[in-house]
């Protein structure tokens, strides 16, 4: 039998191995300041799910999308969401790290899967804070400066690019985007103390908005209002289909659970305020959309909304001028609030994306004054600079959902397979707190006998069986819209019914097979493995096949940019792949220089 040396020869892995192989993120929290509590995690949190959502996203669903039924569309996107927030909340408790879903993957999954959803994750991510910043340059401009920028913008940005690029720029969101980038380089304590701040002024202008909506509003506006041009009306004028791409498009408010689990590693106590602070988030976030949007359809007709001067206009509309402009300001804050968040987040997955050598390894630097990760900042507020130039606001609210529900159905295959690897224990030096990591060697068949309620290579295992459920749920959701000449309630119905049924089976026999390997003072953990996280997958997947064609065709970007990037530069540079060289040259060496029996 050749030995491991000789096998390999020196050379890489085989091409199955090196794209399976795992990383753990136990490393990925270097040099960073350990200085976030469970009110700086939560504020953070709620900075980026419900800071300018609700001012720019809403009134654009409302108005085109959903109508008043966008309240009901954020009660879906919100349950949806519940059993990704579980998700996030155990693997949050588990990783003393930077946590998001490309660490977890990479830890499940290996690395090529690391690869792709690290790319879903940043790009989406990156998208997201353009979309935002144009928004808040749009409304700095058409409320604050009466339209000046643009029109300077445009002169100007057309004598160096094409009509349709320098319609796109936008001078208030680049300077937002600058200035939001110099206060991450700073340091992340500043960052926490900004959004504490913003957010605090932004919920006592929703608050405001709640109340003058019951003093001036009513029920006939909220229920009886009719488009006097085409006709809809009621609660739902656009009918259930309406609700359920309203809901696929406002599940993208929602993406803020990156960036209190990016911050774990700078968390003071990651395994208690991390799932803590994930869950008031959402909480407090949820409680917000709804309530805000109930409060604009109740106090204005739904149709008469104008998407682009939104809830500042209904005020408008019964002359409330000083809470008009109370509004605005709420408005900039929220914009430059989510910014914040969101080049934090991006900075810190290009960080552990760096630090796996996936991509340039200068990204991972950090300044030893602030202790942030200071290239990674600058690279992704370049980034965001030129999605604001690229793509339109029009385009970038079309593009920004398809990966995010991608990255949330990966969150919850990982746990599931997380949950069944063999853990091992590592003492976290700054809290001294036992933390549980999956152990990611092959365990040896006597390992596997040791170890209770372990089935040898069972992690494997689940990863197969929880393929083909994956496979058989988007089956379902396929035949929930065609084939057309298929007879919904009598063929596609029963055969959805029978496939439902056999994913019931197969997460049945994962539990009743597998075992769920202990943790020692393992912190929250996600109730009803696998059924829970199985379910989080299967609607994340069912919203996915609601987006529209654009977001799909994005998602398949996203995939495609992904593979590039993996075979372009990480297949050669992996963190872990040049450390199996090096130990193997080593081995060579070694051998050789033993003297001949």
């Amino acid at each position: 039998m050749p030995s491991y040396t000789d096998y390999y020869n020196c050379k890489p892995p085989p091409l199955l191995e090196r794209l399976f192989q795992k990383s753990s993120p136990e490393h990925q929290d270097q040099d960073l300041k350990k200085c976030l509590n469970i009110f700086d995690l939560t504020v953070q949190g709620v900075a980026h799910i419900a800071g300018t959502s609700i001012f720019i996203l809403t009134p654009e669903v409302v108005k085109l999308i959903a109508g008043p039924g966008t309240v009901v569309s954020y009660l879906i996107s919100a349950f949806v969401l519940f059993f990704t927030v579980l998700a996030y909340m155990d693997l949050g408790a588990r990783y003393r790290g930077i946590g998001n879903a490309y660490v977890y993957v990479y830890s499940a999954l290996g690395e090529f899967a690391a690869g792709l959803v690290g790319t879903f994750m940043m790009t989406e991510i990156a998208l997201t804070l353009a979309l935002y910043s144009v928004g808040f340059g749009q409304n700095l401009d058409r409320y604050v400066m009466g339209g000046y920028a643009h029109r300077l913008q445009v002169k100007y940005a057309g004598t160096f690019l094409p009509d349709y690029l320098a319609e796109n720029v936008n001078l208030m969101a680049i300077a937002l985007i600058v200035v939001c980038c110099v206060i991450n380089c700073i340091g992340v304590k500043q960052v926490a103390i900004t959004n504490i701040i913003s957010i605090s002024y932004v919920i006592l202008a929703d608050i405001m908005y709640c109340i003058l909506s019951l003093i001036y509003g009513s029920n006939n506006t909220f229920a009886h209002s009719t488009d006097p041009y085409t006709g809809r009306g009621g609660v739902f004028p656009y009918g259930a289909a309406g609700v359920v791409a309203g809901a696929a498009i406002t599940v993208v408010a929602f993406n803020g659970f990156e960036t209190t689990v990016s911050l774990s590693a700078e968390a003071k106590n990651s395994k208690r305020d991390v799932p803590l602070a994930v869950a008031l988030s959402f909480a407090i976030s949820t409680t917000i959309y709804v309530s805000v949007t109930l409060a604009i359809v109740y106090l204005v007709p739904w149709y008469s909304l104008d998407e682009s001067t939104g809830m500042p206009a209904s005020l408008d509309a019964h002359g409330l001028t000083v809470p008009k402009y109370i509004l605005i300001g709420a408005i900039m804050l929220a914009g430059f609030s989510i910014a914040l968040c969101s080049l934090t987040t991006i900075a810190r997955g290009l960080m552990v994306f760096s630090n796996d050598g996936l991509i340039l390894s200068c990204l991972s630097l950090v300044a030893d004054c602030s202790q942030v990760p200071v290239v990674a900042i600058v690279t992704a507020s370049a980034l965001t600079i030129i999605f604001t130039i690229i793509f339109s606001f029009k385009v970038l609210i079309h593009m920004v959902s398809g990966g995010a529900l991608l990255t949330f159905s990966a969150v919850c295959y990982t746990l599931i397979v997380i949950s069944y690897s063999k853990q091992k224990e590592v003492v976290d030096e700054s809290s001294g707190l036992v933390q549980n990591e999956v152990d990611n060697r092959s365990l040896t068949t006597s390992e596997a006998q040791v170890t209770p309620g372990y089935v040898h290579n069972q992690e494997w295992k689940i990863v197969g069986w929880m393929a083909s459920f994956c496979t058989i749920a988007t089956l379902c959701i396929v035949l929930i819209y065609g084939p057309k000449s298929w007879s919904f309630w009598k063929i596609r119905l029963p055969i959805m019914m029978a496939l439902g049924f056999i994913n019931i089976l197969i997460l049945s026999y994962i539990k009743l097979i597998y075992h769920i390997q202990p943790q020692r003072d393992p912190g929250f953990v996600c109730p009803g493995i696998p059924f829970v996280p199985a379910t989080g997958i299967t609607l994340n997947l069912a919203l996915f096949s609601a987006l529209d064609s654009a977001a799909h065709l994005m998602t398949i970007a996203y995939i495609i940019i992904g593979i590039f990037i993996y075979f372009g530069y990480g297949y050669f540079h992996s963190t872990i792949t040049l450390s199996k060289r090096k130990e193997l040259e080593l081995a060579s060496v070694s051998e050789q220089d033993e003297p001949d029996q």
